[in-house]
């Protein structure tokens, strides 16, 4: 980290200096010493350093205590801040108390660097922390990243919406190619793979944080602020050696900890972490990951976020045909370096009656679609929640009574509390409805809502892959899929939604298309839709080209 770099360099220089200046006249056994108790800051005048605005004015003065003779000490002061977002560190002035008009929005930490400049003894306190936003930011947006004209482009919808004479009306201010115009005419300029949110802790609204948009080409893989879009960070940065390795992105994945890069190769590129307190303080590792016998990963999925149980990135394993799992916070960060193959272990199936598909053995399954759904199980506690996958998948297996069928699977992933090793623990494993199978296309759009309970999944179907159907897998039968919109022949390319968490079934989800067309639809979807269909909510105007990725930005934002 960079003020962990500071904090050297001053005390380096300051250990040199004493070196030269001692004239031997101390005893340093009885050196007095001086260290904080706390800070008087103007907090509760503020109302909170938690939710400060850009240009609120932040003041402070420490309370110290003195070890030894303090008439011996000649104290000097400095305040230093880093903003945990871009990683920036700077000044902020001289002097014992503290008054800084805050410049900058994100996570801050305030250290206190005080030094004695007789016999150079230092104190670093790290001091408090707060966290400013720019109002003039947008707080609810889709992101939108596209190809036009060969190149990568990322727009913004801003949510717009309110309430007018009674009615809640849905609009959106389309702002196409919104990276170019608030990054001083910079161009993006490559092939477009993903944009994608880091988790932010609590989900909370006013959390600031990055964006990366994952491209091949142009100015590289770039990171953005979300709130303004604005360029903070290069992806080659954020790797040890400062280059980005020779490879073809495919795929990413930001969890709390976990920070997973696919290449084309099949190679994966896994964060390490420096600090075990300190979300993202650490860097990409240079090299691949590698495992024992190796392997060569196809997709991966990133788990639901939940109040309970695990979650991690779920990677299919092309080479050996399994399921593996890439921790994301446990004991691995104590006994090995995070980053490391001690990360990546097996998923292993629990034997369940009924159940043939195995986790460690996929081979002759033809995988269309997994995604991951915050599930529920029955604990000696009462219900708790779950790290669920749903997979979608035509079963090649020889001799298998599913055989030449398109299927579903869905478990909880747990772990075997004799064993401690992770399980796959099975929920429902059957054909999908017999009258419906000639409604699967292999060119076909899938997206799996993550409400457990709504138990909705959805696909692509018809003309040119223009109809938007839905199928309610839970229980012991589900439904017979439903047309929900036809689109009159226009392709679908993207179905994603809002929400990650939990719901109900009358609470329903938001659902939002992306057509080849370029254009975007956005719909609302409950129970109730999947015997009378849906209508749009809104839908753009403007075609934002060929729409690579959608995702949302906003109150939620550790949405799928």
């Amino acid at each position: 980290m960079k003020i962990q770099n500071y904090i050297w360099g001053v005390f380096v220089a300051i250990l040199l200096c004493g070196c030269f200046e001692d004239k031997g006249n101390y005893d340093y056994s009885e050196m007095p010493t001086v260290s904080v108790v706390e800070y008087i800051t103007n907090e509760d005048e503020l109302g909170s350093f938690y939710a400060l605005t850009v240009g609120d004015v932040i003041k402070a003065s420490p309370v110290l205590e003195y070890a030894g003779d303090s008439t011996a000490l000649s104290l000097s002061f400095e305040w230093i801040v880093e903003n945990g977002v871009t990683k920036e560190v700077k000044s902020l002035g001289f002097g014992r108390e503290l008054e800084w008009k805050t410049d900058m929005g994100g996570f801050m930490t305030v250290y206190l660097f005080i030094t004695d400049t007789i016999t150079g003894y230092q104190l670093a306190d790290r001091g408090f922390s707060m966290w400013p936003t720019d109002n003039d930011s947008m707080s609810e947006s889709w992101m939108v990243l596209s190809e036009i004209d060969g190149k990568a482009c990322l727009s913004i919808l801003e949510n717009m919406s309110n309430w007018e004479d009674g009615s809640y009306v849905y609009r959106f201010r389309e702002l196409k190619d919104y990276y170019t115009s608030q990054n001083a005419g910079e161009e993006l300029g490559g092939s477009p793979v993903k944009v994608m949110n880091h988790w932010l802790q609590s989900g909370s609204s006013s959390s600031p944080g990055m964006i990366l948009i994952l491209q091949n080409g142009g100015v590289g893989p770039v990171y953005v602020s979300n709130r303004d879009y604005k360029r903070t960070l290069d992806l080659k940065d954020d790797f040890i050696n400062g280059v980005l390795p020779n490879v073809t992105f495919k795929d990413a994945v930001a969890n709390s900890k976990c920070h997973v890069l696919l290449a084309t190769n099949g190679d994966l590129y896994l964060k390490a972490v420096e600090h075990l307190d300190v979300w993202f303080a650490g860097k990409y590792i240079d090299i691949p990951v590698t495992i024992e016998g190796g392997m060569k990963i196809d997709r991966l999925v990133r788990m639901s976020y939940q109040d309970m149980g695990i979650t991690g990135t779920f990677a299919i394993d092309g080479l050996h045909h399994r399921l593996l799992y890439i921790a994301n916070d446990n004991s691995l960060e104590y006994t090995g370096n995070w980053g490391d193959a001690n990360a990546i272990s097996i998923v292993q199936t629990e034997p369940a009656e009924g159940v043939t598909l195995a986790m460690e053995n996929l081979k002759d399954v033809d995988i269309l679609y997994a995604g991951s759904y915050v599930g529920s199980f029955q604990t000696e506690w009462g219900t708790s929640t779950s790290s669920d996958m749903f997979m979608f998948y035509k079963d090649n297996r020889s001799g298998s009574d599913t055989e030449g069928l398109y299927c579903i699977h869905t478990f909880r992933l747990g772990m075997d509390d004799e064993t401690w090793e992770l399980r796959a623990y099975p929920k429902i494993e059957r054909a999908f409805p017999v009258g419906f199978q000639n409604r699967i296309n292999s060119d076909s759009e899938y997206f799996v809502g993550p409400h457990g309970d709504l138990g909705f999944f959805f696909f692509s179907s018809g003309a040119n892959n223009g109809e938007l159907w839905g199928y309610i897998f839970r229980g012991t039968g589900g439904t017979d899929p439903m047309k929900l919109f036809d689109f009159g022949g226009k392709k679908i390319v993207k179905i994603t939604s809002t929400d990650s968490g939990s719901g109900s079934s009358s609470n329903g989800m938001d659902l939002t298309v992306a057509l080849e067309t370029g254009e975007i639809y956005m719909f609302n979807v409950n129970n109730s839709h999947f015997a009378t269909g849906i209508t749009p909510k809104w839908q753009s105007t403007a075609s934002f080209g060929k729409i690579v990725d959608l995702r949302y930005n906003g109150s939620a934002h550790n949405a799928i």
